[in-house]
């Protein structure tokens, strides 16, 4: 089973070049069952060509959740899932100024696992993600039996080691630590995923063809695992 995380920063690559397609190559050579997209967005032709353009990708569903409203730039995250989803939730997290922000959360069957996948994209401030992340938690179910809960975004922390980060990372069993950011030299652990529940076998890696990291100043996250 394969997650990818990636923070597409409007389709605009590193050359400052708004190009949907490139950031489509990057999704379609991932091979990837659930994809995680952050700075999706919805305000120009070619961003509503993207959205379009994704429909034609093997997957069932493509949920969008748009968090910013401004008029020259709308976007916000969006899940793709090959199996369709028994639920899915978009919700605001908690705001304490500075950009409104959200989750999208998806309970899905896969490989006979009911997982739940959640993708969000925090603040840029410490004092703002301090106060999103309580409406994080509250979706993260405590697994029983075959569920499992999948955390996927760009959570723009970067200092790990901060107390609200470690509260976080104590809810799960995995916790990636692949450097994404910036795309062509990787510093920051910025994109995240992390896994709760009981698995065989887990491996973290980040997209590193010459079209992915030029495609977005984010390095696209994977994250393969096996129930």
């Amino acid at each position: 089973m394969r997650f990818l995380s990636y923070n597409i920063h409007g389709c605009v690559g590193t050359d400052g070049k708004e190009n949907p397609e490139r950031v489509l190559e990057v999704i379609r050579e991932s091979n990837a069952d659930v994809v995680a997209l952050q700075e999706v967005h919805s305000s120009d032709e070619q961003d509503r060509d993207f959205l379009r353009m994704l429909e034609a990708l093997p997957y069932q569903s493509v949920i969008y959740g748009k968090t910013m409203r401004k008029p020259d730039a709308d976007y916000g995250n969006l899940l793709l899932t090959r199996e369709r989803p028994a639920n899915t939730e978009t919700n605001e997290l908690p705001s304490a100024g500075g950009e409104l922000r959200g989750a999208i959360i998806a309970d899905i069957l896969l490989e006979g696992r009911s997982v739940r996948v959640i993708n969000t994209h925090l603040g840029l401030k410490a004092s703002h993600r301090r106060n999103e992340l309580p409406g994080i938690v509250k979706y993260l179910s405590k697994t029983k039996g075959n569920s499992a809960c999948v955390l996927i975004g760009d959570l723009n922390e970067w200092l790990p080691w901060r107390p609200y980060c470690r509260i976080l990372r104590s809810r799960f069993d995995h916790f990636s630590r692949v450097r994404t950011f910036p795309s062509s030299f990787p510093v920051f652990a910025l994109d995240r995923i992390a896994v709760m529940g009981k698995i065989e076998a887990i491996r973290f890696s980040a997209g590193r063809s010459p079209l992915a990291q030029k495609a977005s100043d984010h390095l696209p996250l994977i994250c393969d695992l096996e129930w």
